[in-house]
């Protein structure tokens, strides 16, 4: 089963447009890190999430001294990073998990160094695929997402939305 690292962004996302609970039911392992879990401050969002944890849909990654001081040395050495970024990327590689984040200078460090990862469009796109989530409703969430979160990536967004209105209307034939 995939393992799935959440940084702060995707699991925003998944709050806003009301998807959380689907994507956490998706067939693979649903992880954050402690420090992404203190970054989420709205009070509906923590209690969401907080909600998400308690049902045991999503597990919270704590992070040990050791743990920390790795965390540290890749931030250091990648101070285009947050302290945040770092622990999402120094689990999922400690892992073999899969970062999940829109950030972009997460995204492009995950990538140089050869880890899988993807955002918020991918996880709908699974929803999708596994049957949790019509295409129908992919495209209202995706375009409600799209008007929330200016940094989403346009081109493949428009893609999905394409191919999902394509598959709701050959449903309907």
């Amino acid at each position: 089963m995939r393992l799935l690292i959440h940084d702060a962004n995707v699991l925003i996302d998944l709050l806003d447009i009301g998807l959380i609970d689907e994507a956490m039911a998706l067939p693979c392992v649903m992880e954050t890190t402690d420090l992404v879990r203190y970054e989420i401050v709205d009070a509906e969002q923590t209690r969401a999430l907080s909600e998400c944890i308690g049902k045991g849909l999503l597990a919270v990654l704590s992070s040990s001294i050791e743990q920390m001081s790795k965390i540290a040395e890749m931030q250091s050495a990648s101070p285009q990073l947050t302290l945040v970024d770092c622990s999402v990327f120094f689990h999922a590689q400690d892992r073999d998990g899969v970062v999940l984040s829109g950030d972009g200078r997460l995204r492009k460090e995950a990538e140089r160094q050869k880890l899988e990862v993807h955002s918020t469009p991918w996880l709908l796109s699974l929803m999708v695929i596994e049957g949790s989530l019509a295409p129908e409703a992919a495209v209202e969430r995706l375009e409600l997402l799209m008007s929330i979160n200016k940094r989403l990536p346009h081109r493949e967004c428009l893609k999905l939305i394409e191919a999902w209105k394509k598959m709701a209307g050959s449903k309907k034939s």
